[in-house]
């Protein structure tokens, strides 16, 4: 079994959200406000996707900080007049050639999109990859997605695991478990925490902004080293701690982590350990696992005492036996 390295504490890492509202849409804020709202919060890059409202936004870029082009596509659902309905996360991809002409700025979108049957969703996720986008399943929870949507659908790079904006209006912003679906099922897909932010205010005791983001450890700040990187599943996600490192060596899953009550390695169709220092009480910064024959993938939760959560992606074991036999 090959050594690998997932995440590198000596390298680089931006924080950055994927998923979040202006008045373009439906925000409260203007795209300028919004952009300085994150700046002042420490981060290195976010995406405008305003619903159904295409943002190309370099004029927001310098040397620090840089707008990722995207939107929300929504409106789609099998139940008509009925919300919540289907929602994906839509990032232009500059590291393809796309089949169709990419989205300009602001260009609109019709909804609600007409439903053609079980296959709708497919149509969406294609047409939004033809015109060189990668696409994320939004917040699956809060719009009621069936289990076997995550199977019978393809082509969204990612899920989105945890929508903090959903936290507050209604207690379903975990979708961890639709991701352990789609990878029992055998998809390659990986895990987003976001916002979904529609109220930037900075005055706000309790913020709306800033509990869900990405760190992405990528070569450069450029809209296409961030692309290329979280295409690579080089990035963890979080609404608190850090995952400083993630590798495998000598058989063993390491992890390294900012001060956390436990450590849960999830693994299938084996479980994997949990840690924790029940006796002392003590934080940890560190947790390690053996890879155990008939493992398919394992990922880590690393849990701070406010309970919030640090999500590596997962390890496909097959490419490290795969890289071994070449």
């Amino acid at each position: 079994m090959k050594d690998a390295v997932y995440l590198d504490k000596s390298k680089r890492k931006y924080k950055g959200n994927l998923h979040m509202h202006t008045t373009w849409s439906d925000g409260t804020q203007e795209a300028a406000d919004a952009v300085s709202a994150f700046k002042a919060k420490g981060y290195d890059f976010i995406s405008i996707t305003d619903h159904d409202i295409f943002a190309r936004t370099a004029a927001y870029d310098t040397e620090t900080f840089i707008v990722l082009p995207g939107m929300e596509r929504g409106g789609l659902n099998l139940v008509p007049d009925e919300d919540p309905g289907y929602h994906f996360g839509v990032l232009d991809d500059p590291t393809i050639e796309p089949m169709q002409e990419r989205f300009h700025h602001l260009q609109s979108f019709e909804v609600p999109i007409p439903w053609e049957g079980q296959q709708s969703p497919q149509k969406l996720i294609d047409d939004m990859r033809a015109h060189g986008n990668l696409v994320v399943f939004n917040h699956p929870e809060w719009h009621l997605t069936r289990f076997e949507d995550m199977v019978q659908y393809d082509g969204f790079f990612a899920i989105e695991i945890y929508n903090h904006a959903t936290e507050w209006t209604a207690s379903s912003s975990y979708g961890a478990a639709y991701w352990d679906h789609a990878l029992q099922n055998g998809k390659r897909v990986f895990g987003i925490a976001a916002d979904d932010s529609h109220d930037h205010d900075p005055s706000c005791e309790i913020p709306e902004y800033g509990g869900g983001w990405v760190s992405v450890e990528a070569e450069e700040l450029s809209q296409a080293g961030i692309i290329a990187a979280l295409k690579k599943g080089q990035f963890y996600s979080s609404s608190g701690p850090e995952i400083t490192d993630f590798r495998v060596e000598n058989g063993f899953v390491h992890v390294e982590c900012s001060p956390c009550q436990y450590i849960m390695f999830k693994a299938f169709p084996l479980r994997g350990p949990f840690h924790v220092e029940r006796e002392k009480g003590e934080l940890m910064t560190s947790g390690s696992m053996v890879i155990q024959k008939g493992m398919s993938y394992i990922r880590v939760e690393c849990v701070d005492e406010k309970g919030r959560v640090a999500w590596s992606n997962p390890i496909f074991v097959a490419d490290l036996a795969e890289e071994e036999q070449q």
